[in-house]
C-alpha cells in the first residue's frame, strides 16, 4: 500500500516539475492571483453514485510564472462519504486538504496566444489530507485533473476542474483498498492580482503599466528631444535678408505589447508618418531599429522579439503604405541594449528617416 502510495504522490510531483523546467524559458508576467470554488465530491466505494456525492469546495492562491505556468497553494475538503459492503449503508465524515500544485496550461503550449478566452491546463500536485469526525486519519496524497478557464477580462475568470485525488486507507475508515481515492468537481472565479484591472465603480488617475499610456509617454519625449523639421536661420550683415537652411528628417517609433510583434491600430498612424513623408521625399532612406525590453523573458526571445518586430515594420510600411525596400535599413538590437531608461518603453521599433 504503501509504496503504490510513494508512487502516485512521486508521479504527481514529477509532472508539477516538468511544467517548471519547461516554463522557465518562457516570458515572465508575474501576476498572483486567488480563487474559490464550489462543487462536488464522489468517494469511490462499495455504494452507489448517488449515496456517495458530497459537497466539496476550495480556496487557493498562487502565481503564474508566464502564461505557460504557475504554482499554487490549495486548501480544499468538506464532506466525504463511504459505503461498506452489502449494503451496510453509508457514513460520513468531514475532511480537509492542502496542497502545492502546479499549473501547466496546454493550450498555451501547443499555441502561444496570452489573449486566449478560453484556457485548458493540466494540474497535478501533491500535500496532506486529514479526515475527521469518524475515520480521524491523516496522509500524504497526490492529484491531478483538468482545469477549463474562460476569461471574463484581464483581472476575472470562470473556472471548472476535475480532480483526481489519492490517499491512504485509513481515510474513509474502510480497509477495503489500497489506496482511498476521491474525485471533485468544481466551479468558481480566479482573480489576477497585479494586472491593473479597476472595477467600473472606482474612480482613479493612475495609468500603472497601460499601453497607452506608455505610448504618450514615448511620444512626448520623442517630441521634446526630436523635431521633425529643422530650420536653421542664419543672420548675416551681408545680406539684407535672412537665409534659411532646411534640415531634412523624421523620427518616429512604433510601440508594442508585451510578447507581440503586431502593429496595434493604435499605432499604425506612428507607420502612416513615415511613410507619408518619405513620399514627400523620394530620395529619403528609414533606418528601422527593432527593440524588446530586457526585464521579461530569455535573452533568445527578446532578440527574436525584438527582429520580427522591426520586420512587421518594414513589411507595413511596403506592402500597404507602398515604400520600396531598397528604401529601409532593417536592424535589431543584437545584446541588452535599451533605447529607454524605464524598461516597459523598450518593446518598441525606432525608425530614423533622412
Amino acid at each position: 500500500m504503501k509504496m503504490k502510495l510513494r508512487c502516485f504522490v512521486m508521479g504527481a510531483a514529477l509532472a508539477a516539475s516538468f511544467s517548471g523546467v519547461y516554463a522557465q524559458q518562457q516570458e515572465k508576467e508575474n501576476p498572483w492571483f486567488v480563487g474559490g470554488q464550489l462543487g462536488l465530491s464522489y468517494a469511490r466505494s462499495h455504494g452507489g453514485l448517488g449515496e456517495l456525492l458530497s459537497p466539496s469546495g476550495e480556496i487557493s492562491a498562487g502565481k503564474y510564472f508566464s502564461p505557460l505556468w504557475g504554482a499554487r497553494l490549495a486548501l480544499s475538503g468538506w464532506r466525504g462519504r463511504a459505503a461498506g459492503e452489502r449494503g451496510s449503508g453509508t457514513s460520513g465524515f468531514f475532511y480537509g486538504a492542502a496542497t502545492v500544485d502546479g499549473l501547466l496550461n496546454l493550450s498555451q503550449a501547443f499555441k502561444r496566444n496570452p489573449d486566449r478566452l478560453f484556457d485548458v491546463s493540466l494540474v497535478a500536485g501533491a500535500g496532506y489530507n486529514r479526515s475527521y469526525d469518524g475515520p480521524n486519519a491523516g496522509s500524504f496524497m497526490g492529484r491531478a485533473g483538468l482545469q477549463g478557464s474562460f476569461r471574463l477580462n484581464k483581472a476575472m475568470s470562470l473556472n471548472v476542474e476535475a480532480m483526481a485525488n489519492g490517499v491512504s486507507d485509513r481515510w474513509n475508515g474502510l480497509d477495503d483498498h489500497s489506496i482511498d481515492t476521491y474525485f471533485n468537481v468544481g466551479f468558481g472565479l480566479t482573480c489576477r492580482l497585479g494586472t491593473g484591472y479597476k472595477c467600473p465603480t472606482c474612480v482613479s488617475t493612475e495609468y500603472n503599466n497601460d499601453f497607452e499610456y506608455v505610448n504618450q509617454k514615448v511620444n512626448a519625449q520623442r517630441e521634446e528631444k526630436v523635431k521633425q523639421t529643422v530650420k536653421v536661420v542664419h543672420d548675416t550683415v551681408l545680406v539684407k535678408e535672412p537665409a534659411t537652411k532646411v534640415v531634412k528628417g523624421l523620427r518616429s517609433h512604433v510601440s508594442f505589447e508585451l510578447a507581440k510583434t503586431a502593429v496595434a491600430s493604435s499605432q499604425e498612424i506612428n507607420v502612416l508618418a513615415v511613410a507619408d513623408y518619405m513620399k514627400q521625399y523620394p530620395d529619403s532612406k528609414a533606418v528601422i531599429i527593432g527593440y524588446a525590453d530586457t526585464g521579461t523573458g530569455t535573452r533568445e526571445i527578446n532578440l527574436r522579439l525584438a527582429r520580427e518586430r522591426a520586420e512587421t515594420v518594414a513589411d507595413m510600411l511596403a506592402n500597404k503604405f507602398g515604400i520600396e525596400r531598397d528604401r529601409m535599413e532593417v536592424s535589431s538590437m543584437q545584446g541588452d541594449e535599451q533605447p529607454f531608461q524605464i524598461n516597459d518603453w523598450n518593446r518598441v521599433v525606432i525608425i530614423t528617416v533622412d
